[in-house]
This record gives C-alpha cells, sequence and structure tokens, in this order.
C-alpha cells in the first residue's frame, strides 16, 4: 500500500463501506473488462505529471471542460486497478502503476477544483477557456456549474475504490469537492423544460453530484439534506405532464413530452432521452456498490420512456436512431450501452439485454480495428467535433469509456442482467407502426428497414437498411432536400438548407405502415411551395413523392431533393459494416468511391437522369422523373460525425422561374437490402401513373398500390398506365384492363397518403392485340371479372398468392365471371 500527499489534514466524516463481496465475473464484467484494460494502455500515454503539488498528474491535456478529460479517465484507471483479471501485457504497466496515476488525477482535481488553493489552476492546454482557470463552476451559471456533477461522481467514485490507498489529506480534499457541490445545489430547485432543451440532462447530472455526497458520506451532518435534495433532482430527471397533472409529490417539472419524447437542440435528441436513465442512474449505482435499496425516484418513468422510444428505435448496434437528424458523432454505440446496461441490470429488461451485447460487439470491432486501443479514431485529433468548442474526437474518449466503465460496475455489483430475448421476442416487442404526436414523428420498424417521417424540427424522412446506420445515415435534409435562393443568406426559418417547420401535414396510420404528407414553404416569403408525401410499406419498403410550385418570381441557385447520407467509413474488425468502400451502380455504370477522412479534396460526379440506383448491393432506389443523379464522395467536413458520403436523386441544378410555375413530379421508391439486380427488376415492375388529378400521386409497385394526394382536396381520382404482359395485380375495389392500358381508380380525402395491399393476380393467355377490355370489382373475398368487349375470353386465372390458390374459367362475351375464395 501506498501513501500519498503530506499527512496533513484528515476525513471530517466516515465513508460508505462498498458491499461485501463482489458478483462472479459474468460475460459482460468480462468483456467490458478487457475493452477497458486494452483503453488504459491508450490513455497511458496521455498522462503526465503537475508539478505544482506532490503525486499529482492529469490525463488528455489536463483543461478540457469540467474537468471531465481527468476525472473520468481517473475513475476508470480506479476500476481497472483495483478490479478484474488483470494483465499487465494488455495494460502495459502494473496494476499498481494504474492505481498509482488515478490517486496522482484524483489529487490534481482536487487541488484545481474551487475548493483547493487559490493559486493551484488547472495546466495550459489547448482550450485557453480552460487553461490556467479552476474548475468547479464559481462565477458560471446553472449550465456550466452544475455539469460538474458527472465530474464529482467520477471523483467520488474513484476515491472511495480507492479509499484505503488514499492519505488523510486527499480524502479531505475530495470531501471538500464533494460537500461544495451538494451544498451549492441541494438548496436549488429542479429545472422545467422539455421544448428546445429538455431539462432531463440538467436534472439528471445534478442528481448525480448531490447524490454522490449523499451516498459517500453518511456521516456528514448535511447527508440527509443532501440525500431528499439528491431524490428530488432525480425524480424530476424523467417527468411528463400527467406526473403533474396527478400531482405526483414531489414532481415540479416536466422534462418529456406526453410521448416520451424529449428535445435538445431543438429537435427530438434519443441522446439527451437515454441521459434521465443514464445520469441520475450513476446515484443508483452508488447506492448498488454499497448494497443498498434503489429509490424509487431514481428510475421513475424508466420503463415506459424506454419501452416507448429507445428500445423501438434502437439498431444492429444498439443506437437509437436519430429520427429527426444527429448533430454529434454517429459512433455512440459505448453511451448507448450504458443506458440499456441500467436497463438491464436495474430492470431485468430482455431487450436492453440484447441491446447492450449488440452495442459491445460494436465496441470491441472498433477497438479491435485502432491499433491505439482507444475506442473511436485513431487520428481523433483531426476530427473536429465542435471548433469552437476544442471538442474532437479524441476528447470524446474518455466519455466512451466513462460509459464503458458505468457499465462494467453495475455488472460488478448488480450480476449479469436478465437473458437476452430470441429474436422472436424482440420483433413481436418492437416492430409494428409507432406514432409520437407531441415529438412530430412517426416510426415503422420491420425486421429489415427502419422509417421514420418527421414534421416537426426538421421534416425529413429516412428509410434504413438492416444495417442501420452503418449503411445510410439521417440527414437534416434527408429525402426532403436542400434550396439555395440567389441573392439570400440561407437561413434556417426559411426551410432552405433544411426544412424546420411546415405549414401542414397529415399522417395516416395503417396496420402495417403509415402515409405522411406535409407542406413546406421555402425560401423567404414562401417563393416556393414544397409537398412532400411519405409511404412506409409493410415490407420495409417506403415511396417518397413530391410536387414543387414556384409562386413568385425567383432564382434559384440550386434545389436537390431525394437526398440520403451514406456511410462510408473502414474499420477492419468490422468486416460487412465498415469495409471503406461504397459501390454505385445503375444502368451501364459501377463506380466504387473509398471512404476516409481528410487527405483529399471531395469528389463529386453527376450521372444524369437515371431509372435506378444502387448502393453496395445494401440498398436501392427506383427513380421517377429525376433529373440529376449525384454522389458526393466526401472526405472534407466542417463537423466530423464519421465519413459519410451523399447521394442525390434528384439534382434540379439552378432554376429560374418568371411566375407562378409547377415542377414535374419526382418520386422513389426505396427497397432497404436489395442487391443492384434485384433493384433493376423492381425498377421493371414499378411505374408511376398518369392521372387525371395532378396533385394526386399513384405507384404501382409489387404487392402495392401506393397513393398520395396533395391537391389540397378531395379527389375522385382516376389513373392508368400501360401494360403490355398478361396479368395484372387486383386491390380491392374497381380497376379495368383495357387492351395494353390498366386503369385504377379512387376516392380520397386531402393530404391522404397511404397503400392498399395487392389482393389478387389475373392471368390472361397471351395475346398480342390486346383486345380485351375487362373491368375488375374485388370485393372482400369475391372478384367479379366482367367482359366489356362482347368478344368473351376463353380463360381467366386469377391467383390468390397467400392461400396459393388458383382459380381458372371461361367469361362469355358481355358476361361477368364471379371467383369466391
Amino acid at each position: 500500500m501506498t501513501a500519498y500527499g503530506s499527512g496533513i489534514g484528515g476525513p471530517a466524516t466516515s465513508w460508505t463501506s462498498l458491499k461485501a463481496g463482489l458478483t462472479p465475473d459474468n460475460e459482460m464484467t468480462r468483456r467490458l473488462y478487457r475493452v477497458l484494460l486494452k483503453w488504459v494502455r491508450y490513455a497511458d500515454t496521455q498522462f503526465a505529471e503537475w508539478a505544482d503539488r506532490p503525486d499529482c498528474g492529469h490525463f488528455f491535456g489536463g483543461a478540457y471542460w469540467y474537468g471531465i478529460e481527468t476525472a473520468y479517465s481517473a475513475v476508470v484507471f480506479a476500476v481497472v486497478g483495483t478490479m478484474g483479471e488483470f494483465d499487465d501485457t494488455i495494460a502495459g504497466q502494473s496494476r499498481q502503476s494504474v492505481k498509482d496515476k488515478a490517486i496522482r488525477a484524483i489529487r490534481y482535481l482536487c487541488y484545481t477544483h474551487d475548493t483547493g488553493p487559490e493559486e493551484c489552476v488547472r495546466t495550459t492546454s489547448r482550450n485557453p477557456c480552460c487553461s490556467g482557470k479552476k474548475w468547479g463552476g464559481r462565477g458560471d451559471g446553472f449550465f456550466r456549474a452544475s455539469q460538474t456533477g458527472t465530474v464529482v461522481h467520477a471523483l467520488g467514485c474513484a476515491a472511495w475504490l480507492l479509499h484505503d490507498e488514499l492519505d488523510g489529506e486527499t480524502k479531505a480534499l475530495v470531501e471538500a469537492v464533494l460537500e461544495y457541490y451538494a451544498d451549492i445545489w441541494s438548496v436549488e430547485e429542479p429545472r422545467n423544460g422539455v421544448y428546445f432543451d429538455t431539462q432531463c440532462e440538467e436534472n439528471g447530472w445534478t442528481a448525480a453530484g448531490i447524490g454522490t455526497a449523499a451516498a459517500l458520506l453518511p456521516g456528514n451532518p448535511r447527508q440527509e439534506q443532501w440525500r431528499k435534495a439528491a431524490l428530488r433532482w432525480s425524480l424530476n430527471s424523467v417527468t411528463m405532464p400527467e406526473d403533474r397533472v396527478r400531482r405526483v409529490p414531489g414532481v415540479s417539472t416536466v422534462t418529456f413530452h406526453p410521448d416520451y419524447t424529449a428535445e435538445n437542440h431543438a429537435f427530438v435528441h434519443p441522446s439527451y432521452m437515454m441521459a434521465g436513465i443514464q445520469l441520475r442512474g450513476l446515484y443508483a449505482l452508488l447506492e448498488l456498490m454499497a448494497d443498498r435499496d434503489i429509490p424509487s425516484e431514481l428510475t421513475s418513468n424508466n420503463v415506459p420512456m424506454y419501452a416507448s422510444t429507445i428500445k423501438p428505435w434502437s439498431g444492429v448496434d444498439g443506437i437509437p436512431v436519430p429520427v429527426q437528424g444527429q448533430d454529434w458523432w454517429y459512433n455512440l454505440q459505448h453511451a448507448s450501452l450504458s443506458c440499456h446496461a441500467f436497463m438491464n441490470v436495474l430492470h431485468g429488461d430482455e431487450d436492453a439485454a440484447r441491446l447492450e451485447r449488440a452495442a459491445l460487439g460494436f465496441v470491441e470491432g472498433l477497438q479491435d480495428s485502432n491499433g491505439k486501443g482507444c475506442l473511436l479514431e485513431e487520428n481523433g485529433e483531426a476530427c473536429i467535433v465542435v471548433a469552437e468548442s476544442y471538442q474532437t474526437a479524441k476528447d470524446m474518449e474518455f466519455g466512451s469509456a466513462h460509459s464503458l466503465l458505468i457499465a462494467y460496475l453495475l455488472h460488478r455489483f448488480g450480476g449479469g442482467g436478465a437473458v437476452p430475448s430470441t429474436d422472436r421476442d424482440w420483433s413481436a416487442r418492437t416492430n409494428g407502426v409507432h406514432y409520437y404526436p407531441h415529438g412530430g414523428t412517426i416510426v415503422h420498424k420491420t425486421d429489415r428497414a427502419f422509417s421514420s417521417f418527421s414534421w416537426r424540427s426538421h421534416v425529413m424522412a429516412v428509410t434504413l437498411p438492416a444495417k442501420s446506420m452503418w449503411g445510410v445515415t439521417p440527414l437534416y435534409a434527408s429525402h426532403t432536400g436542400e434550396t439555395e435562393f440567389e441573392g439570400e443568406t440561407p437561413g434556417y426559418v426559411y426551410n432552405e438548407t433544411k426544412s424546420v417547420v411546415c405549414t401542414g401535414h397529415r399522417i395516416t396510420r395503417l396496420e402495417d405502415g403509415f402515409g405522411a404528407t406535409a407542406e413546406i414553404e421555402r425560401g423567404k416569403g414562401a417563393k416556393l411551395l414544397h409537398r412532400v408525401a411519405f409511404v412506409s410499406l409493410p415490407d420495409g419498403r417506403s415511396f417518397y413523392a413530391e410536387r414543387i410550385r414556384a409562386n413568385a418570381p425567383c432564382a434559384v441557385k440550386s434545389l436537390s431533393t431525394g437526398i440520403i447520407g451514406i456511410r462510408n467509413e473502414r474499420y477492419g474488425a468490422l468486416g460487412g459494416y465498415a469495409d471503406g468502400t461504397k459501390t454505385v451502380k445503375a444502368p451501364r455504370l459501377t463506380r466504387t468511391y473509398e471512404g476516409f477522412y481528410g487527405k483529399e479534396p471531395n469528389v463529386r460526379d453527376s450521372f444524369g437522369p437515371l431509372p435506378y440506383v444502387n448502393i453496395n448491393d445494401e440498398i436501392g432506389y427506383v427513380l421517377f422523373g429525376s433529373e440529376d443523379v449525384t454522389y458526393l464522395n466526401q472526405h472534407e467536413y466542417p463537423k466530423w460525425k464519421g465519413v459519410e458520403d451523399v447521394l442525390t436523386l434528384n439534382d434540379r441544378g439552378a432554376k429560374r422561374f418568371e411566375g407562378l410555375a409547377e415542377l414535374p413530379v419526382f418520386a422513389m421508391l426505396t427497397l432497404p437490402d436489395a442487391s443492384a439486380e434485384q433493384t433493376a427488376g423492381a425498377a421493371e415492375r414499378s411505374r408511376l401513373l398518369t392521372g387525371n388529378e395532378d396533385g394526386c400521386i399513384a405507384a404501382e409497385t409489387d404487392g402495392y398500390l401506393i397513393v398520395a394526394n396533395l391537391s389540397g382536396r378531395r379527389t375522385e381520382f382516376e389513373a392508368s398506365y400501360a401494360e403490355a404482359g398478361s396479368s395484372i395485380q387486383l386491390f380491392e375495389g374497381m380497376q379495368r384492363w383495357n387492351g395494353g392500358e390498366v386503369t385504377r381508380t379512387g376516392s380520397f380525402e386531402p393530404g391522404y397518403a397511404g397503400f392498399a395491399a395487392s389482393r389478387f393476380r389475373l392471368e390472361l393467355p397471351s395475346s398480342g392485340g390486346h383486345t380485351h377490355d375487362l373491368a375488375v370489382v374485388v370485393s372482400s373475398n369475391r372478384v367479379y371479372v366482367t367482359d366489356q368487349s362482347g368478344s368473351g375470353i376463353s380463360k381467366v386465372s386469377v391467383i390468390d398468392p397467400v392461400a396459393g390458390k388458383r382459380t381458372e374459367a371461361g367469361i362469355e362475351p358481355s358476361g361477368t365471371l364471379v371467383l369466391i375464395f
């Protein structure tokens, strides 16, 4: 045992005892510990001694925001140094060396905190906002001052684990930090807010900071005051309007919409929704480690919020899809894993156990792809996240490691958790349509795809294949696109570079899919009216269509719609997900693009109008009315989120409108998990119908008739297409097959978008003359076929594809054949 510091002073109170006897190692602890052990070797290269006081040191420059860089690293080192099957060949040092660095980091944080000697300030780093200054929040507003709560937790947890190796002075320094935070915020009230910037996060991290003092210092005379305050802040982290209406004791805030969505950065943001589980969960973790019952205030509303949003939104790597776009980096498996771990260990959720393992598999793959043992990017310092905040991918390393550390402790003190759900149970619980009227989003999940449409905050649509965001990314302008006008500075309020608001929308919820329409006024003074429709089909395919009308004379520098983000990462240990290339295939076109960050300028290729395009045999797009398809192989990024190319399916270029004008319809059918061959086949069998009403768009594809009424009025619609084959699909209601033309009819309310599933298929003997004229009505299980040509037909075949039943009969001239299935 090694003692540090002068030995002057001593702790004012006794500390809580750790749970006697750790839970035996399990699959999750072993896997998580190995990742942390490898990360310790990398983080050790970021450690430096601090000479202002004895036995002090810091990590990652020592002067990042709030002291997070050193505190989060310190608690990782404390855990790796005191638990698990340590391997010095992996860690690159002895176990005692790991503990020594954690203790030096604890002392550095205490001396440079607001409670430390005035002359002790943080070292100089590239962040001038923190260099040469203290941390702790003195002089800062609520947001920055309270945000040190997670740092206080990490510091307290590290000191707790190493308590027997700390001298009296260091223990007293740590206690002073804990008391300082708890005293300030225990007399404050939780913050209220759900729109634009949910206060879920702020209330959660404040609960964590106060809760650390309450959990670790039971002998302090103010401990009961801290405990009550921590419970109050925790309870108010995830609150619903109905909690206030029902007057739930202690609830004074609303931080979530009634549909369990919440906003941060002005849009629905699952990263911040998960924060309600994770941040106050830090206090719950300390109670678990002390072998005490976890108060209900620390987990209230976790289960319904997680089941309503986070769970069904989660993809193949455990990350919930950001349905209104992502402004952080895409590889957030580490943080997502932490959320799933809380739900797994504290709530016994089988799906959370499944998602946690899914996330961990990708975490391991990412780390194994990096020779340094880091968790994100080997050249992280070159990947700029937010330049004005001095944040790079390297600065996200210690946060990622901290998330894994929390999951490790949950399993170390709480056991292995639930048995992961089976594929069948997972699908049964999460597939289907999920509607969020307050968050402004609707989601449709199937085994093969995830589709969503958002009509508020960011008006956008996205369809992801089974590989989730490793194939396609949810850009703010996904599908709805970008517009730039001459003589105007692009402004979000005018729905240009991204659409943030629509002037009208209608959502049609169907049994196994949905339809959505919206009107977007683009440009100052609503120069363009952009009417869009999005339909999600039961099998995971989706359909997008648009009409754009110029309302006034204007000049458009560029108009691009059908925009799709294409993830193009290279990670050697994640074969099949991140191979570092994307191949574009279309008629007479095959082109491969390498994905990498920096080093070379962007490459933009234009392919002209195409009937379809396929990306990497992972997702296909059948196109109608495209003016130009372009592909941006992106290497230059003002903000790093990951390696992301951009496919534009309808680049209309520059346009000049002299007055009222209407652009032709553009539409696209998306086929997730489709090969280039399958996409080409779908293009041959899919068609846009020609109708009697320009504002009503209809398309037919394998198994479905899709309709979107953008006319603004109820429409009696009649649409047709040429059919040279010998069979057609039959849908409920009336249809006519006259020679080589098929006509569909229907009546649709304004704003309706949806689909009808094919009930039967009608086949005729092959005839080059196309002399038949048939009226066909499908009503429930009956098919009525009437000959209107007066010549009759020798054989008509009607097939029920579901039952596999075929019925054949002839029709007398001008007669009607009735078939019952």
